[in-house]
């Protein structure tokens, strides 16, 4: 029985639910535009209709659809700055009559909306909402746990937890194709490194057709565990690997040529003129931290943040993973880690150098945590780094908190997005109850992601201190 991929699977949906059950419509980054997208390719619509006005009066795409897709103000929660009001401001309808409804994702490629839109098409409304995000953190959950099931160790998995940040798990119970994004490339990148190259063309595949810098990602991922792990390029030529990944790439082709994008660039409100030098100096003085602390938790639209103590805590457990991997890993590991972190830190920097003349601040740190992650998941690799482990207790001990660190810091992430949501932005932390509560109470997505969060630790506790060898591209699952 596959009982580590089942273990891991649920630990992951639960986490994905737990958000899916608690936020309100629009209750994250641009889920707006994404649910109203994923309504239309359900609906045939792959492409806009016309333009109209959106709840922030920005002039955008639009598809035809029923009112009751979006509420009448589903911006209230974040545009009246600083007030921040609880979800309860938001006026929704039942009202099924056709109309124009605003996306600004209306051009995206239709294929994550194709996996997860069917719920609202049935049901256009909250309920659908809930069990298309419920579907949406499934297929997030199914790539992180094959990524777990094929780790060979405990080491191994704990990097797959730990890039499980709390911003992970809201996006992957959401309506926004990042979250599958991510975990599709956290799945390639352990593939390619254990050599389960079936697998490594499931991740390929998504990772080229479900937003517009996925095929560059795909191609750095391939690239640096290439790189990492001496396997020559030949290996790709493999059918299960190549077969998927080649389809990937033909749609992304496709797509970009059938879907211009230009119109998308309409900022829907006057620009300041500025300059790079400015842009650079923005970076510096508040776009980096942003970033930094948006990888692991600041969320809805920004607004919402949680303590810097947790954030800089997960980064500490980050550091604790990678740091021996350098000490101990050759040329070609650290430089390999080195790529991944700079790559990703000039990347966010290029798009924020390219966009912000135009539209204005665009850059988000998940924007590159397909990359990103690569830092932590080649840690594992450096030669000798489980028997180093293994030689002390205090550090195999070590690794054990480290997972154990992970639960709280989870639950405490909900808890303060929930507590926002019901109470407003600077009510204390207490997400039983207030103003608005989720669909189906405030308990039970506390209790998923506690459920979720804690079978994570139980996978990293019982995996083996010293991973097993890869001999063969079979798909294995162990304890």
């Amino acid at each position: 029985m596959r009982r580590a991929f089942l273990v891991a699977f649920a630990a992951f949906f639960l986490l994905g639910a737990a958000w899916a059950l608690a936020l309100p419509v629009n209750g994250t980054y641009d889920e707006k535009q994404h649910l109203v997208r994923a309504y239309a390719v359900w609906d045939a619509q792959w492409l806009p209709h016309d333009r109209t006005t959106d709840a922030s009066g920005n002039v955008t795409s639009a598809f035809v659809g029923p009112r009751s897709l979006l509420p009448e103000n589903a911006d209230c929660t974040f545009i009246d700055k600083p007030v921040y009001h609880p979800a309860s401001c938001l006026v929704t309808t039942g009202d099924r009559a056709e109309a124009l409804v605003p996306s600004a994702a209306a051009r995206y490629s239709p294929v994550y909306y194709a996996l997860v839109g069917l719920p609202l098409r049935i049901s256009p409304d909250g309920t659908g909402l809930i069990w298309a995000r419920l579907l949406s953190a499934a297929l997030s959950a199914a790539l992180l746990a094959a990524a777990v099931a094929i780790a060979p160790g405990r080491l191994e998995r704990l990097a797959v937890v730990l890039v499980t940040t709390p911003m992970l798990a809201d996006l992957a119970g959401s309506i926004n194709p990042n979250g599958l994004e991510i975990s599709a490339a956290v799945l390639l990148f352990v593939a390619l490194l254990h050599r389960r190259f079936a697998l490594a063309g499931v991740g390929a595949l998504l990772l080229f057709t479900v937003r517009d810098l996925g095929p560059f990602f795909a191609l750095a991922d391939i690239a640096l565990a290439l790189f990492v792990t001496r396997q020559h390029p030949r290996v790709l030529l493999q059918r299960a690997f190549l077969v998927p990944a080649a389809l990937g790439a033909a749609f992304a082709v496709f797509w970009a040529a059938v879907a211009s994008r230009s119109s998308d660039l309409t900022a829907g409100r006057p620009i300041p003129p500025t300059s790079s030098g400015a842009i650079l100096s923005d970076i510096a003085d508040g776009r980096a931290e942003f970033w930094a602390r948006q990888i692991v938790g600041q969320f809805n639209y920004g607004e919402t943040t949680i303590s810097i103590a947790v954030i800089g805590l997960w980064y500490a457990l980050c550091l604790a993973l990678v740091a021996p991997a350098l000490v101990l890993g050759d040329r070609r590991l650290r430089l390999g880690i080195a790529t991944a972190f700079a790559g990703s830190a000039a990347l966010l920097v290029a798009l924020e150098l390219y966009f912000a003349p135009k539209v204005g601040q665009f850059a988000h740190g998940r924007y590159v945590m397909p990359l990103g992650v690569g830092v932590i998941l080649l840690a594992p690799l450096a030669a000798g780094y489980s028997g180093w482990l293994s030689a002390s207790r205090w550090r195999e001990r070590a690794v054990l908190v480290a997972a154990a660190l992970t639960v709280p810091m989870q639950l405490y992430a909900l808890a303060r997005v929930m507590t926002r949501f019901e109470r407003g932005i600077s009510a204390g932390l207490n997400p039983f109850g207030g103003s608005w509560t989720p669909p189906l109470g405030s308990v039970l997505p506390l209790l998923c992601a506690l459920v979720g969060a804690g079978l994570l630790g139980v996978i990293v506790t019982r995996s083996s201190v010293r991973p097993t060898p890869v001999h063969s591209t079979a798909i294995t699952f162990s304890n």
